[in-house]
């Protein structure tokens, strides 16, 4: 398990705080109240709600003057992720509950629960024990294992050891080897409540073995009834079989019968049909020669229409669109020059010009230059009168192109016209001659049976017809006569099967009656040794395990409390059979309460660091395994102390640990550090690196009005107005 994130709201001194985890080594930091221990006891009431006898009842958490409070707690698994979110309101009356709006986010979907159904998900996502644990006012596994608030660390060597060993026996899988002793006597009572309900089985089956010789007589008598019958039934099979032949070949001479009487009944009506189509065809044959002779004098009407033109008809009409365009160009060029000759002549007349009013001085050029336009109309009336001439015969070739196309289009369709009609009447022809061959057919099928006429062939049909209905009648009967044979086979076979069942389960019960009581002397074996054999085994099972976790155990506990405290004439071990640890000064047991604060501390924190490691190595059920947080475990340590927990930190290999501390002396093996301060009963939290950590910097806040998230890193002012809300509010910094 992996802490990620955790969103806190009026719990205890924190109003609103939002923090990110970070899966290393991290120091929270901070005065004595600052609120350190209220973000530990919202991860707890996160997980497990309200728990009255780990100081984590409604009072102690709802921060004071606040109707409603809650925590969000994201954390993942593996490769799962869980967010949590719990809330906390306060009535009208002032009673504090958890509210049924809490739920948890799994796999993307939210579901919410009641608070006790919520307390089981989560138990069960961290493998803790469901049946001890739904209804507990606190959970001493998580808090042996992954959280001691500082004011319990060194209780748990004070605690009551019975009270001790029972969570520790959860933790090594030892619990389950309990509960299979107090479940013994239920096993006892179950097997004898099984022995004499199998005695008294045995007494309702009876004896079965006396039933079963009368039974097997009565099948040999039935089998020796269906060998008769069967001896009969292979007579009617064989004359089924000679009848069925004899009427095999009466259906297939009534088949063939039947087959040329619809032939020559077919045949007949084809005559009949014949006649009246002869004529239809040859009044055919007449009106498609007449409908030739037509279409092939139409043909010879049609004129050959003779084209000089090389041009084809797309040609000519790109032709004469040419000419047509340069003669409009021509009539407009002519009628430019014909103004300016109006120009020249208006000029002339006046004598002087009619912008200027000067007098003409050059009149003979003015009428060279008249003559010289004059000319050009007259190439370009010539030119037009040329292109007008060719605009005609281009005009007069399409026309006689498009006649000659029309004329061909026409004689290709009449000469096609005229060879289908050839072929229908070739056609028509064929089917003329085909008309008198079934009168031929007939005779041949009549000639084949040496009948004289239809009518005796009919006669003989409906004979053949009658001899085949009395033979399968025949066939009929003798079946049925067979069928009641088999019947009757039937009916013994099934009372033979019915007495072979009966006798089978004669047998199964004999079967049975040895079983049962095979089974109440496998039973009586077991009581026997559940009650004794079985709770020696047990115990030594326990053992077992408990010798070889506490070996190891020890090893870690002696080896990190030396490292702690390196003073010989203190030595410690842990008791196998309760993990009860003992202290020797000077060879002698010395009680708990007579070492010194940081030797109390020493040996507290080295046994809840052994657990941890016990657990990550030995037993890897519990979910929680993998985060570790220690309330103030440095209390009464000296420097070099505190410097020697880097190399049990080490050796741990923890996924994520959280240190609380109000000293300083921690910044050399953390990596993160969240530093705490309170004003006015208010709790903030800044974040930085540990190379930072003497400097501490608020980066980000959530505004107190709003709950929206600001980044204050670009100022350093004490007053901080809202980029959202618009509302100041005051921030406590450090500096850099």
């Amino acid at each position: 398990m992996l802490l990620e994130s955790v969103k806190i709201k009026n719990i205890r001194s924190i109003r609103n705080i939002s923090l990110e985890f970070p899966p290393t080594t991290m120091l929270f930091y901070g005065d004595i109240g600052a609120g350190k221990s209220s973000v530990l006891k919202g991860l707890e009431f996160a997980l497990f709600g309200v728990l009255p006898s780990a100081n984590l009842d409604g009072e102690s958490l709802l921060r004071r003057g606040e109707d409603k409070g809650s925590v969000e707690l994201t954390f993942s698994i593996d490769d799962d992720r869980y967010t949590i979110k719990r809330y906390l309101t306060r009535n009208n009356k002032g009673a504090i509950s958890q509210s049924k709006d809490s739920y948890i986010i799994e796999g993307g979907e939210k579901t919410t629960y009641s608070t006790k159904a919520m307390r089981r998900k989560v138990l069960d996502i961290l493998n803790y024990s469901v049946t001890r644990y739904e209804n507990a006012k606190k959970i001493p596994l998580f808090r042996y294992t992954v959280y001691t608030p500082q004011e319990q660390v060194k209780e748990i060597l004070n605690a009551d050891p019975e009270e001790r060993f029972e969570i520790l026996k959860e933790v090594f899988g030892i619990e389950k080897y309990e509960t299979a002793l107090k479940n013994v006597d239920v096993l006892k009572d179950y097997l004898n409540r099984k022995m004499r309900e199998y005695d008294g089985r045995i007494r309702q089956i009876g004896v079965p073995e006396t039933v079963i010789p009368q039974r097997e007589k009565e099948i040999e008598s039935k089998k020796n009834l269906i060998s008769e019958f069967e001896k009969q039934l292979k007579g009617k099979a064989d004359q089924i079989a000679k009848e069925e032949a004899e009427v095999e070949r009466f259906q297939a001479e009534l088949n063939e019968f039947t087959s040329k009487l619809n032939e020559i009944n077919r045949k007949e009506r084809e005559i009949k049909e014949a006649k009246n189509a002869k004529e239809r065809q040859k009044r055919e044959l007449e009106r498609l020669d007449q409908e030739i002779a037509n279409s092939e004098a139409e043909l010879v009407k049609i004129p050959v229409i003779k084209v000089t033109s090389k041009f084809s008809e797309q040609e000519l009409t790109q032709k004469m669109r040419e000419a047509r365009e340069k003669i409009t160009q021509d009539e407009k060029d002519k009628a430019v020059i014909s103004q300016k000759i109006e120009d020249i002549d208006d000029l002339l007349k006046k004598g002087k010009c009619s912008l200027c009013g000067q007098k003409i001085h050059e009149k003979d050029r003015f009428e060279a230059e008249k003559k010289e336009i004059l000319d050009k109309i007259e190439a370009l009336s010539a030119n037009l009168l040329s292109l007008k001439e060719e605009l005609g015969k281009f005009d007069e070739d399409i026309a006689k192109l498009r006649e000659s196309q029309r004329n061909t289009d026409r004689r290709d369709s009449i000469e096609r016209l005229i060879e289908e009609k050839k072929k229908r009447r070739d056609d028509v022809q064929k089917l003329v001659n085909e008309l008198d061959k079934d009168k031929d057919a007939i005779s041949s099928i009549l000639q084949e049976y040496n009948i004289k006429d239809l009518t005796e062939f009919r006669d003989q049909e409906q004979e053949l017809s009658r001899k085949f209905r009395d033979q399968r009648t025949k066939i009929q009967q003798v079946k049925a006569s067979k069928d009641e044979l088999d019947r009757q086979i039937l009916m013994e076979t099934k009372d033979i099967e019915h007495l072979e069942s009966t006798i089978s389960e004669l047998k199964d019960l004999i079967d049975l009656k040895k079983e049962l009581d095979k089974n109440i002397n496998y039973m009586n074996n077991l009581k026997e040794f559940s009650a004794n054999d079985f709770p020696n085994l047990i115990r030594d099972i326990e053992k077992k395990i408990l010798a070889a976790s506490a070996r190891q155990f020890n090893d870690y506990f002696k080896e990190w409390f030396k490292t702690l405290v390196d003073v010989e004439n203190i030595e410690v071990e842990i008791r196998p059979e309760d993990f009860q640890p003992i202290v020797m000064v000077n060879g002698h047991e010395s009680p708990f309460n007579d070492l010194s604060g940081g030797e109390k501390s020493a040996l507290s924190l080295a046994y809840r660091l052994s657990l941890n490691k016990i657990i990550n190595e030995r037993y890897q059920e519990i979910t929680t395994k993998d985060l570790l947080i220690l309330d103030e475990p440095t209390d009464g340590f000296s420097q070099q102390q505190i410097n020697r927990m880097q190399g049990i930190f080490t050796k741990l290999n923890m996924g994520q640990m959280i240190i609380i501390s109000h000293e300083r002396a921690l910044d050399s093996f953390v990596t993160d550090i969240f530093e705490f301060k309170k004003d006015n009963h208010e709790t903030a939290v800044g974040k930085g690196r540990s190379e930072l950590a003497s400097k501490p910097v608020f980066t980000s806040l959530k505004c107190p009005a709003c709950d929206a998230s600001l980044d204050i890193t670009g100022t350093d002012d004490k007053v901080v107005v809202c980029s959202y809300c618009k509302k100041p509010f005051l921030v406590e910094r450090g500096y850099d």
